[in-house]
């Protein structure tokens, strides 16, 4: 049976809760000194990953559930072309490559632009949320890469500008710091908040 758009949001925030709970639990066991900082390091540079990859997940998700009619299209969605199942569909869309690329999103919205007639949903995020999607794609890089220039690209487009102790200054640290004092809040769950608020406006 086809499922609604927002499931797939509403799945996807359920799944970063579960990142954040046992984030939180970490915490607590280094406060307690149970875990090394290395370990909460390590711990804060998988769940990000995680996060990054859900959220491609989802974005796939949603296209290729509504090219195969899996998923129930908005009254402004309509694609140009529909398929019978899910290997076509990934098929024509992989174009004898071995994945896709979702993000940067600009390539979301260029394959949105040729399947999807305006490229409803896909085209519903403005500048500044697609600048949100690069600098978290950045910081995804300097974790997954640990290039030299993957690093200088992070230190200036993510740390430039930002007081943060010499500790906060790697991607690890960066995601573990403070981003807001009251209510507390880290710079990873900033950006796991703001994931869910992006899921939520391409899946309505």
């Amino acid at each position: 049976m086809p499922r609604a758009t927002l499931t797939l949001s509403t799945e996807f925030s359920a799944r970063l809760l579960k990142f954040d709970r046992s984030r939180a639990k970490l915490e607590r066991l280094f406060l307690a000194g149970k875990v090394s900082r290395h370990d909460v390091c390590l711990f804060y540079e998988g769940i990000f990953l995680r996060t990054v990859t859900s959220f491609e997940a989802l974005v796939e998700e949603l296209f290729v559930g509504l090219l195969t009619g899996q998923i129930l299209p908005g009254s402004r969605i309509h694609p140009r072309v529909t398929f019978r199942s899910t290997a076509i569909a990934r098929d024509v869309m992989l174009g004898g490559r071995p994945y896709v690329d979702w993000l940067p999103y600009r390539h979301t919205e260029k394959r949105a632009s040729a399947f999807f007639r305006a490229g409803h949903p896909f085209c519903k995020l403005d500048s500044a949320e697609k600048a949100s999607l690069e600098r978290m794609l950045v910081i995804r890089h300097a974790v997954a890469h640990q290039s030299r220039s993957a690093r200088k690209r992070f230190e200036a487009e993510v740390l430039a500008g930002t007081p943060l102790l010499p500790s906060e200054r790697t991607p690890a640290g960066f995601l573990r710091s403070v981003f807001r004092i009251a209510p507390p809040r880290t710079q990873y769950e900033d950006i796991a908040g703001n994931c869910v608020i992006l899921a939520r406006k391409i899946c309505s």
